[in-house]
């Protein structure tokens, strides 16, 4: 019998205060996170679903760990967001390797959502991986993050946070709907902003070892106005 397991809980590269808000001291473990071996992806606003494979064949949908019945009312959108991420391309599960594959699930009936999308939509993280990772990133170490101190690291991820621009959002079109990117947004789940809900930051070589990713929230900066994860 297969046991499920969920996908590794992300930590945050910054120490936490008491109020869970981020402070200017890098953990110890997660200092490649600011250097050139990191890849920054944009992070999407859904619940975490694995697609389980065998033989080149999809044979469980699982949300954390649940296994997710499809015939169950309510639970119909999990095979359709699977469904129409194969008809995308997203991932040919044909030539997958045995296991889960990991990914967020999106749409009308998940967060609010923020997407605007019409229909639901699995979206793998190695297809986020690919296609919406910030090309910006490496000049950004180089440039305001090398030789600095943990608080001018933080100051400058803060800063760059602010103006932060969901590129998954973009792929959508949706600049002309949403409004500005601001740090006053209160908008808890973005519906109303082009703001980057977070990143999820990779180790380059161990991008399939999700237990050496990160993650960095827009709603963990002190800044932040609209309600907290």
């Amino acid at each position: 019998m297969t046991e499920f397991v969920d996908m590794p809980k992300l930590e945050c590269p910054f120490e936490k205060d008491e109020n869970h808000i981020i402070i200017p001291e890098i953990k110890e473990e997660y200092r490649w996170v600011f250097t050139k071996e990191s890849i920054a992806v944009v992070k999407i606003d859904g619940t975490c679903v694995s697609l389980w494979i065998r033989n080149g064949r999809p044979y469980a949908i699982i949300n954390r760990t649940q296994e997710i019945d499809i015939w169950k009312k309510g639970s119909f959108r999990f095979l359709t967001g699977i469904v129409n991420a194969i008809e995308r391309g997203y991932l040919k599960p044909s030539i997958c390797e045995d296991g889960p594959r990991f990914g967020e699930l999106v749409g009308p009936k998940i967060q609010g959502n923020p997407y605007h999308l019409q229909e639901h939509l699995w979206v793998p993280f190695s297809y986020l991986r690919e296609k919406y990772y910030y090309k910006f990133w490496d000049g950004f170490i180089e440039e305001e993050i090398e030789g600095k101190s943990d608080k001018e690291i933080f100051e400058n991820v803060s800063n760059l946070f602010k103006s932060l621009w969901c590129i998954y959002k973009r792929r959508w079109g949706l600049e002309k709907e949403l409004g500005e990117v601001t740090s006053v947004n209160e908008d808890s789940k973005f519906y109303n902003s082009m703001a980057a809900e977070g990143i999820v930051v990779y180790r380059k070589g161990y991008e399939n070892n999700y237990s050496r990713c990160c993650k960095i929230r827009r709603d963990q900066f002190s800044w932040y106005k609209g309600i907290r994860h």
